[in-house]
């Protein structure tokens, strides 16, 4: 299997696999894409308990970030999986949703209160996990959006907030790991896909090869059977009279030697005469005068070498 090692995309000889494959591959997740984004839903809007627990002050701007923003996202994007021509745009779509849940997480620690929203980072490392493997996200998207993600908690962190620096470094710290984990089983998902889509694709081609050797030996066979079938084959005891070499068919009836062999196979029977017979019938002098006497002879009297042999 040729395929680039950082985009795994089909390359050199297998680079007419990548088009069918990138169907394939859409096929196979868009069931999982839908369900997954509905299980985001679900479990991005339960989180909302935990505003009201953590930091009831701030609760209604945080549920204005999930249920005005993140989610009618989500659910848009499970709506734009149900359009026409989806899937050109279907990994854009998950990177879309993907980076809109981060900013969600990442406003909701601009406006939540210290210190409880110091450990809502953990939302976007959850978000990120979920981006990386649930979804079927492809490894160069989903390690893009990773990398976005983290950089927008950099900013939060950094720039918007004042978090203190252990806590920035521990959260980056489990950050890298999470991306870095989160990458190996992204990539390990989409090479066994491709992979058994290529193995797939060579075990069709073999089936072709071999249903077309089959049709050749069909047809071969086919052929011989119908040699066979013009061939008759005399076998068995066959009662012949010891003096007069008549044959007895299966009926009863005595037959010429000629006249049975011709009935049961496709010999055809031209008469001629043996030099013994010669002698008998025209005596040895006409041998010696004329030894091509008893060349073959039509079994009609026509075409006879010697005029004055004739037969019956």
């Amino acid at each position: 299997m040729k395929i680039n090692r950082f985009t795994l995309q089909f390359i050199g000889p297998d680079r007419e696999l990548e088009a069918g494959f990138l169907r394939y591959f859409f096929e196979h997740s868009l069931p999982v894409f839908r369900w997954g984004f509905l299980l985001g839903v679900v479990l991005y809007s339960a989180f909302a308990f935990l505003d009201a627990i953590a930091m009831p002050e701030v609760k209604a701007q945080l549920w204005k970030i999930r249920f005005l923003l993140v989610i009618p996202v989500m659910l848009a994007g499970i709506a734009f999986s149900f359009c026409k021509g989806f899937h050109r745009y279907w990994q854009a779509a998950i990177a879309t949703v993907i980076l809109v849940c981060a900013f969600g997480v990442c406003w909701m620690i601009v406006v939540g209160t210290a210190p409880f929203k110091y450990s809502y980072y953990v939302g976007n490392i959850l978000v990120m996990t979920f981006g990386f493997t649930f979804i079927r996200s492809r490894f160069i998207w989903a390690i893009t959006t990773g990398v976005i993600i983290i950089v927008m908690f950099e900013i939060t962190s950094l720039v918007l907030t004042d978090t203190p620096l252990p806590h920035v470094l521990t959260s980056n710290f489990f950050f890298m790991a999470a991306w870095i984990i989160g990458a190996v089983a992204c990539y390990s998902m989409e090479y066994f896909a491709r992979r058994s889509y290529y193995l797939m694709v060579l075990l069709e081609r073999e089936k072709k090869k071999q249903d077309k050797i089959n049709k050749i030996l069909q047809k071969q066979y086919d052929e011989l059977k119908k040699a066979k079938d013009k061939i008759k084959i005399l076998s068995g005891f066959i009662p012949i009279c010891a003096n007069c070499k008549k044959v007895r068919d299966d009926k009863g009836y005595w037959n010429q030697i000629e006249s049975y062999i011709a009935e049961h196979s496709d010999a055809v029977f031209s008469h001629a005469l043996c030099p013994e017979c010669v002698e008998e019938l025209y005596g040895k002098e006409e041998w010696f005068q004329n030894p091509r006497a008893g060349d073959q002879v039509d079994s009609r009297g026509s075409g006879a070498k010697n005029p004055r042999i004739t037969v019956d």
